[in-house]
């Protein structure tokens, strides 16, 4: 086991293979308490274990959140293989939904914007609790692209998904 981790400062680095896995340090009695860590089909580092003849499964970011069973776990990055704590949060189901990449579809580069060929705009638009909000038709692509974020901002707030990209925004026309 003490091969397969390597601790720096603040974190460490458990390795499974050529998968490589963050984790606070003060989570390393977690990790060596295991010895049958391993990366499920989902991309996340999961264990096993019995109990009452019954075989369990558990996620590392689960166990280091305390997460109830109603809860979801959010890697805020994106990246399942960063559990460090600052990079994860308990939500609910929609919220962990919201924090998802693009779609393969998607010819913005921005969820919620798209080319409106008909009227030659831009739209924004964004759903929430199960509704489509049309947000606006616009000239630019920046402006919807600007619009879509803020409304991001107004609607989810800490777990709006594109949030980074907003703050990017707002960094760069105060230049």
């Amino acid at each position: 086991m003490a091969n397969n981790v390597k601790l720096f400062d603040t974190y460490g680095v458990l390795y499974i293979g050529v998968a490589e896995f963050f984790f606070d340090i003060e989570d390393l009695p977690i990790i060596q308490s295991r010895t049958n860590w391993y990366v499920d089909k989902g991309g996340y580092l999961t264990s096993s274990y019995y109990y009452a003849g019954i075989r369990r499964i558990v996620r590392f970011h689960r166990i280091v959140m305390h997460a109830g069973p109603d809860q979801y776990v959010d890697h805020k990055n994106r990246k399942r293989y960063d559990n460090r704590k600052n990079n994860l949060r308990c939500c609910s189901y929609a919220e962990n939904n919201r924090n998802r990449g693009l779609r393969s579809t998607n010819q913005s580069g921005i969820t919620g914007v798209s080319f409106d060929k008909r009227r030659n705009k831009w739209t924004a638009s964004i759903t929430f609790n199960n509704k489509k909000l049309f947000i606006g038709r616009f000239e630019s692509k920046e402006a919807a692209i600007s619009a879509r974020l803020k409304k991001e901002i107004d609607l989810f707030g800490d777990f709006a998904p594109q949030q980074a990209l907003y703050f990017t925004q707002i960094e760069e026309n105060l230049l």
